[in-house]
Order: structure tokens, then sequence, then C-alpha cells
């Protein structure tokens, strides 16, 4: 059995998981929660988070208990009670 995690995404993408921001899921690493999203929500999610080589979008912030991951460790191992938290980039505003 996978751990359980929490998993919080913005209200941007909240829009493609029917407006829920906040998951518990089992999953036992970052790649196997944006799967089980994909599942569940449909394969537009996984349009918006990852590229056609499966990696995260350039504009596309994943943390693991408040530490970034690399766009390489979609393959991290998490542990019961782990926090991921997936973020569009935030860009623009006045100089």
């Amino acid at each position: 059995m996978s751990p359980k995690v929490k998993v919080t995404v913005t209200a941007v993408l909240a829009n493609y998981l029917g407006g829920q921001r906040e998951f518990t899921l089992e999953a036992d690493s970052v790649k196997a929660v944006i799967e089980e999203l994909s599942k569940r929500y449909g394969p537009e999610i996984r349009k918006r988070l990852l590229d056609d080589e499966g990696r995260p979008r350039r504009y596309i912030n994943i943390y693991v208990n408040d530490e970034a991951l690399s766009h390489q460790e979609l393959d991290r191992k998490l542990t019961e009670g782990d926090e991921v938290l997936i973020l569009p980039a935030v860009s623009g505003g006045s100089p």
C-alpha cells in the first residue's frame, strides 16, 4: 500500500480538478501523484502539468515538504504524511 500524502494545488489548477484544491492521495512518488490526479479527473490535468515527454512543464513548480524539486525529480519517493504543493509560476506585474 502506498503512503498517504497531502496534495495542494492553486485555484488555477483546481479548475481542472473539479474545483478542489486539497487532496489526500495514496502515492509513492511525485509522478504517481500526477498520474492519480489524471486518473481521477481526466487527462487534461496531466497535459497542464507535464510535457509530451512526461517532464514537468517549465512553468510548473513542485515542492515536497517546502523543498523545491528540480524537473528531473518526478521519481522522488514519498513517505506517509508528506505534503506536495503544485504551483504554476507567476509572472508579470508592474516594474
